[in-house]
């Protein structure tokens, strides 16, 4: 769960910085930087609800599950 709660967070970290440069690319009128970075965004998207989508069905030890009930 760990593995792609990691992996979620690199897809955000990598959508906010391609949504960045799209911004840049806009004020600069550059139509092939402008392309560029909305796949990466799109592609980055992706990532980030496949992976959100895999650590709701991830296995939770059975020790750990105990010790949230405790509390």
């Amino acid at each position: 769960m760990a593995y792609r709660l990691l992996l979620a967070a690199a897809s955000v970290l990598l959508l906010i910085v391609t949504v960045y440069f799209f911004v840049h690319y806009v004020q600069s009128r550059s139509n092939t930087g402008m392309i560029v970075s909305v796949v990466g965004a799109v592609m980055a998207g992706t990532s980030l609800f496949y992976n959100l989508g895999e650590v709701r069905n991830a296995k939770v030890p059975a020790s750990t599950l105990k010790r949230a009930k405790r509390r």
